[in-house]
This record gives structure tokens, C-alpha cells and sequence, in this order.
């Protein structure tokens, strides 16, 4: 059900406007509404001064580099145990201006290591390509030494360009070239120093790519430049280990003051962003919202102790435009709430309307243990689901696995009745049926009896409640659809009866009357095209009651899986095969039998159970509400 929320209208002064955001934090029940979606207010929106700007922007500005911090510093987040004071913003901005430079700079320089050790291999296989060609002048230092990559396509460019340096150094230059892969060619120069100015010029004049090294290898013949590479590929991961040792260092000093900082200028800036919701008039501010009934008094008697007479609080008078905005507050037992994240999961109840929380509740584990029906399975189930609820403390992970330790209770419970565990493996210790044997194709046709007629009454009971919503609402055409459909269920029923001689002869005219009549219902809202209409609404009623027959088919294909299982190990011929055998079908049809009921069930509470009532579209109660509390500075 929906806790009752009242509409409030607070008018002050606008100086009043921070000390009265402060006090609707500290209260924090009271939903505010956008005014200008209000009709029943009259107010221009409420215009931002700059220094409130400049205050959003600053702050703003201040979470972002926050966050950007311990995005860098990559600390599991932990509950924060260092206390926010009142000067906490102060604090932030000077503990972000000593941590963040030198954060930047230990990242910086691991990103140019990484950058440095990700090319070397490239390098490497270049220099082990020019290694068996080295000519020994390579090794003079009064030489130099060149190297030339172009594509083979070119390899003309560099047979040109080796002659012309032949020619400029009177052959003192020694050329060689080799094969670095199937696409390209490498040229190796070594010439006196002394030309270096003019080799450099033709180079940079020809279509050539010169093999650079990073300066950390320095120059030399390729023997000498890989040696050089090999030591800085071993050193370079030792620095990156020094730098990231810093940085968790530095996390372990600072992550929880940033933690803090972060939920703290979270805080702060969302107090400021419910502003473009309040009205203002020339002298004055409005805000419009919304607070549980229980809390009116006590939230009214805040505001105006702490403005006193300069403010008005008064309570709007509920209209149905307003109703429609009214923000939504599930409130259900204990036992049923976990079923709150499946029903949101289709749409949150609108406010005043049916909370379908508790019939889910009561009906969607009933539906798993008539699917499943094995105390085998059911007995797995719970186990599991117990073991991971012990890790799991809240969630919608967590009411899932409520739900399914729930539905495993049930498919216990049926399991004693169907006589199942692991299928036929029970009646080997004397298991048997206490009220219905699924095994038995003679009971096929009981079983899917049965489940029609739970389909009925959950269809009933749907419409039932439409009914009543619609007359709530007065809706005429829902009420004419609604009553129609109910009209025509229960006459199928006295007509099915009568035709399998369970019910007496001459109740076949009230029942075909009763037909008649529900589908001139169903019809009558869309006029002259419900005479085409109507009865297609009533064959998709007949859709929705023989969707409920998966509750038994699915459960018969669980059975006869479990029976396989059961039957191929007894015919393995071997005992340890026979059981790998039955354990693998087994555990196959656990995890069906987990997942199957669940979606199954789900689809008949969400497809024919709740439309013939269900109402979504309501709107999430979000409390304006200060989340952390600043302690006073001592000394």
C-alpha cells in the first residue's frame, strides 16, 4: 500500500530562502515539486542570483576534480571514518592543491614509461633485422651511423639516395640494405662525421623514413644500441611498480578525506539544485512539495521555528491534477517487501491506486512450488539461495533471492503433495503422492483442470479489483471493460459445466446470456467498432485463462527430464557413469527449475494479472534530505 502524502506550499521573504533550504535538509521528508508543473500556483519560476551560480559552478568544478582523484588513485571505496567540519570546504580546496600536483605528476610520468616500454619491442625486432649486416665501421666513433625504412614499392629511392652518398663522400660511406619484413626495406649508412650536415640535408629532401631512436638509447651500432634497449626494457616496469607504490601511498593518506570531501560537496550542490524548482514573486519565494501525512505537523512546526513569522506553511487541498503528481511511498510487511523490486521492475504504483506488492507476494511462490513441485530441487534451492543471502545484505540481487527461497518452500511443500524428490527417485524410499501424481498421464488432464481453474480465480480476483479502481476513478469505459470480461469469465464456467454435465441443463440459457452480455460490455466503450472489437477482446480473455496451462506444462517437462535423469542412469551399466549421468541431468534441470517458474510466474502477474487492475506510472518519493551532518571544528 502507499503511505498518504499531503501537498504543502511554503511563501517567505527571499532572504529567508538559505536559512529555509537549511531547514527542509535537516527535516529531510519534504519531496519538493517543480512549480511551473504545479497549475494550481501562480509564480514565475525562480531566477538564480550569480553568486548562487558562481557557487554552483565552483562547487561543481571542486567534485569533478575530486572524483577525478580517485578515479587516478583507484582505492576501493570503504566507509569513510574521517568527520566532515564546517569548514570542510576550505579543507578540500587546499588538500586538493597539494595532492593534485603531485598526483598528475607520477601519472604523467608513468604514462610516458608505459608509452616508452610499449614501443621498445618495435625497436628491438628493427635492430635484430640490422644486426647481421653491421659493418665494422659502424663501431668507429669518429663515424655515424644512419638507418633508412621505405616501402619496397620505393626500394628505387633508396638505391638513389646510397649512391648519391657515395658519391658526396668520395666513398668513404659504406651502404647496406636488408629485408625488415615482406613490405619494407631497411639501409644502414655509415659515414664520417664530417658529412653529417650534408647527409642530413639530401635525407630530408628524399621520400625516406630515418629509423629514430628514443634518446634514451643513445647512438651506436645496433649490437650496442639493443643491449642499451634490453636494460631499459627491465628497468622501466621497476619504475612504473615505484611510482604506482606512490600512488597507493598516497591513496592510503588521502582516499578517505576525498570520500568524504565528495559526498560532502555532493551534498552541498544538490541543496542548490532544487532551486529551478521554487517560484518567486517580487519579494517573496514559493515552493511547493510534498511530506508523508505523519510528518505535516512536525515538518510545518520546523519551518516556522526557524523563520517565525515571516513564512507561511499551509497545506493545498488534494485536486486530481494534483493526486497525479503525488510521489509514491510502497509500505508493505516485512515479507513482501522484496516483491517491491518486482513490481517496480513493471512500474511504480501510481499514488492512490492498488499496490499489487502483497497478491504478488501471496501468489508468485505459490505459482514456483506448483511449477517445480520437488522436494529434491526445492531443498537445493533454498540451500543456495540461503548460503548467498548470508553474503548479500540488500539490493534488488538479494530480494530475488528471497523471492526464490520463498518459491523454493512451496515447491517443497508441492512436492510432498506431487510425491516428488528428483523426480521419481523418492518413490525408491516410499515416496508417494499425497494428493496428486504428475508422473501418471492419467492425472494429464486433472492437472491441466486445475491449473485453468487457479487461473480463474487469479483473473477474478484482477478483475475484481479493476472494477473497483475504475469506479474509484469513475471510468466508465474501464468499468464497462472490466465488468464485461468478469461477466463473460464466470458465464464460460457455468456454460463449460453444464456441456461436461457438472452442472444442470437449464443453466445453459443464463450462461449463454451471461456471454452475450460480457461481450456487448467489453464492446461499448469503442462504440460502433466494438461490434468488431468486443469479441476479439473476449477471445484475447480466453488467451489470458490458457496462459495459466504453462504453470502445469512447464512443471510436467521438469518431471519427465528428472525421470530421464533417473531412468538413463539405471540403464548406464555402471554405477560411477550412472551417476555422473544423473547428477549432469539433475543439475541441468536445477538451474531450469530456477529460472523457468521465476519468469514464468512473473509473465502471468505481469501480463493477465495486473493489467485488469494495475496502474503505473507513479512518481518515486525523493526526500530533500541533508546526507551527511557537519561536526564542529574543536580548538
Amino acid at each position: 500500500m502507499n503511505i498518504e502524502m499531503v501537498p504543502i506550499q511554503i511563501i517567505a521573504l527571499k532572504f529567508d530562502l538559505e536559512a529555509a533550504i537549511r531547514v527542509l535538509r535537516q527535516v529531510g521528508c519534504v519531496h519538493i515539486d517543480t512549480l511551473v508543473e504545479v497549475r494550481e500556483i501562480s509564480a514565475t519560476p525562480l531566477s538564480l542570483d550569480q553568486q548562487t551560480l558562481n557557487k554552483q559552478e565552483e562547487l561543481g568544478y571542486l567534485l569533478a576534480r575530486i572524483k577525478g582523484l580517485l578515479d587516478t588513485l583507484g582505492r576501493v571505496e570503504t566507509e569513510s571514518t574521517y568527520p566532515i567540519t564546517e569548514g570542510y570546504l576550505t579543507d578540500a580546496r587546499c588538500g586538493i592543491e597539494t595532492l593534485l600536483p603531485q598526483v598528475q605528476s607520477l601519472t604523467s610520468q608513468r604514462e610516458m614509461l608505459q608509452s616508452e616500454f610499449d614501443s621498445l619491442p618495435r625497436y628491438e625486432a628493427t635492430l635484430r633485422k640490422l644486426l647481421p649486416f653491421t659493418p665494422a665501421s659502424a663501431r668507429d666513433p669518429a663515424n655515424v651511423t644512419v638507418g633508412l625504412l621505405v616501402d619496397r614499392i620505393h626500394m628505387a629511392v633508396l638505391d638513389s639516395v646510397g649512391k648519391r652518398i657515395l658519391d658526396m663522400t668520395s666513398g668513404r660511406a659504406e651502404v647496406v640494405a636488408s629485408d625488415v619484413d615482406s613490405s619494407t626495406r631497411a639501409m644502414m649508412i655509415v659515414f664520417p662525421g664530417e658529412y653529417i650536415g650534408q647527409i642530413e640535408s639530401l635525407l630530408g629532401q628524399e621520400d625516406v623514413t630515418r629509423l629514430r631512436l628514443p634518446s634514451e638509447l643513445g647512438e651506436g651500432p645496433p649490437d650496442v644500441v639493443l643491449e642499451i634497449l634490453h636494460r631499459r626494457m627491465a628497468s622501466i616496469p621497476e619504475e612504473i611498480t615505484r611510482i604506482n607504490n606512490e600512488l597507493s601511498t598516497l591513496a592510503g593518506q588521502w582516499c578517505n578525506k576525498l570520500y568524504a570531501w565528495r559526498d560532502a560537496v555532493s551534498d552541498e550542490l544538490e541543496s542548490t539544485s532544487i532551486l529551478p524548482r521554487l517560484g518567486e514573486t517580487e519579494m517573496t519565494f514559493v515552493l511547493v512539495g510534498w511530506v508523508p501525512a505523519r510528518d505535516s505537523d512536525a515538518v510545518r512546526s520546523a519551518i516556522l521555528g526557524s523563520l517565525r513569522d515571516t513564512c507561511v506553511v499551509q497545506r493545498l487541498t488534494m485536486t486530481p491534477e494534483l493526486m497525479k503528481r503525488a510521489p509514491v511511498v510502497l509500505q508493505n510487511p516485512r515479507p513482501a517487501q522484496p516483491f517491491e523490486s518486482l513490481v517496480t521492475l513493471l512500474a511504480l504504483p501510481r499514488y492512490g491506486h492498488i499496490d499489487p506488492t502483497r497478491l504478488m507476494a501471496f501468489f508468485l511462490p505459490i505459482f514456483f512450488g506448483m511449477i517445480l513441485g520437488d522436494i529434491g530441487y526445492g531443498a537445493l534451492l533454498l540451500a543456495i539461495c540461503l548460503i548467498v543471502m548470508r553474503k548479500l545484505h540488500k539490493g534488488v540481487f538479494r530480494d530475488v533471492l528471497v523471492v526464490l527461497a520463498m518459491g523454493s518452500g512451496w515447491s517443497i511443500i508441492f512436492g510432498m503433495l506431487y510425491g516428488e524428490a528428483f523426480g521419481t527417485l523418492g518413490e525408491h524410499f516410499g515416496l508417494h503422492a499425497v494428493w496428486f501424481d504428475r508422473v501418471n498421464a492419467e492425472n494429464i488432464a486433472g492437472l491441466l483442470g486445475m491449473t485453468i481453474a487457479v487461473g480463474a480465480v487469479h483473473l477474478t480476483l484482477g478483475l475484481v479489483l479493476g472494477i473497483w479502481e475504475a469506479i474509484k476513478d469513475r471510468s466508465r469505459s474501464h468499468l464497462l471493460e472490466r465488468a464485461g470480461m468478469l461477466v463473460g469469465l464466470i458465464s464460460i464456467f457455468f456454460l463449460t459445466g453444464v456441456l461436461t454435465n457438472y452442472l444442470p441443463r437449464g443453466l445453459i440459457t443464463p450462461a449463454i446470456a451471461g456471454l452475450i452480455l460480457g461481450i456487448v460490455l467489453l464492446g461499448m466503450p469503442l462504440g460502433w467498432l466494438g461490434v468488431i472489437m468486443g469479441p476479439i477482446e473476449f477471445i484475447g480473455l480466453i488467451g489470458n485463462l490458457l496462459s495459466y496451462l504453462r504453470i502445469a506444462a512447464i512443471g510436467l517437462a521438469s518431471i519427465y527430464l528428472a525421470k530421464v535423469a533417473n531412468d538413463v542412469a539405471g540403464m548406464a551399466g555402471s554405477l560411477i557413469v550412472g551417476t555422473i549421468i544423473a547428477v549432469l541431468i539433475h543439475a541441468l534441470n536445477l538451474v531450469l527449475g530456477a529460472f523457468s517458474p521465476t519468469i514464468h510466474s512473473l509473465r502471468l502477474h505481469y501480463v493477465e494479472f495486473f493489467r485488469k487492475f494495475f496502474e503505473g506510472g507513479g512518481r518515486p518519493y525523493q526526500p530533500f534530505k541533508q546526507q551527511l551532518v557537519p561536526v564542529k571544528r574543536v580548538g
